[in-house]
């Protein structure tokens, strides 16, 4: 009975551990006179065309300045017009979302932009918690969390991709948001609603998931593990996501995100779940496992 406790504690942290394997030059040319020609009627004739040239350029002159007179109200206003809408354009751009629709989309638009550019993160997973559950050893637990723990630093991983299925993220999915602009950086915290998930499941669906990868198919890890064969078929098995939140600085000049953190914390809980190890077969009654993960950048 007692290896059978100890098996159960075992499998306890099996299951948490297998959670963790689960996301132009001008010239002028000088105008010479004719010093000869000193005719009057020349004199007389050059003075009468430039007479003409210059009423000829005052009526000109007349006749300008009667029309930008008359064009320069018109010029003005289309002026004005058009500088009034440069403003609205610029100021629209500028514009600091408000509402959970308009936050969820300048997120979404700014992690695409970031992900076609590359980006780099840091997954790290936390054990918080771990009890086997009914019949369980107390002194055994503090054998297996270290264990645990130092399989979870080993699982702590890096990727090259902004997390969750934020393609698919909805204000629905939301339970709070706000955005902060202080001219350079727009700074958005976001607020995912608890989601609940079996032992099967997709990592970047539902609440959480499309915000923060969750941790998926728990029941492929276990298919991997040699020797343990689960069967939660006649009990029950939850994947309790809770404290789901998105932090992002994003530069105002570029839509990208510069700097954030992605954070949820993970309730296990196993009950009624039968075990086998090798030829021995278990149930496992009230076991949990409490795992944070924050995914930074």
């Amino acid at each position: 009975m007692t290896t059978k406790r100890i098996l159960a504690l075992l499998l306890a942290a099996v299951l948490a551990l297998s959670m963790a394997a689960c996301g132009s030059k001008t010239t002028e040319e000088p105008v010479t006179a004719d010093t000869t020609e000193t005719v009057l009627e020349t004199v007389e004739a050059q003075t009468e065309a430039a007479a003409v040239e210059v009423t000829s350029s005052a009526a000109d002159a007349e006749s300008t300045e009667a029309v930008t007179e008359a064009a320069a109200p018109e010029a003005t206003e289309a002026a004005t017009e058009a500088a009034a809408e440069a403003e609205e354009t610029t100021e629209a751009a500028k514009k600091v979302p408000e509402t959970k629709e308009e936050i969820v989309e300048f997120y979404k638009a700014a992690a695409t932009l970031s992900d076609k550019s590359g980006v780099q993160t840091s997954n790290k997973m936390n054990l918080e918690s771990l009890d086997g559950g009914s019949g369980a050893v107390g002194s055994f637990i503090s054998l297996l969390e270290p264990i645990v723990q130092k399989t979870l630093a080993k699982n702590s991983s890096t990727d090259n991709h902004i997390t969750g299925g934020y393609k698919n993220l909805t204000a629905d999915d939301v339970a709070s948001a706000t955005a902060k602009d202080d001219g350079k950086y727009t700074t958005l915290t976001i607020n995912l609603k608890e989601q609940t998930d079996g032992f099967t499941g997709d990592s970047k669906s539902g609440h959480v998931g499309h915000g923060v990868s969750v941790l998926g198919n728990v029941q492929n890890a276990i298919d991997e593990l040699n020797g343990v064969d689960v069967d939660p078929s006649g009990g029950e098995v939850k994947l309790h996501y809770t404290n789901g939140k998105i932090n992002v600085k994003i530069d105002n000049a570029t839509g990208k995100i510069v700097s954030g953190t992605w954070s949820h914390v993970c309730t296990a809980t196993i009950d009624n779940v039968k075990a086998k190890i090798g030829i021995l077969s278990i149930t496992l009654k009230g076991a949990k496992a409490v795992i944070s993960q924050t995914i930074t950048m």
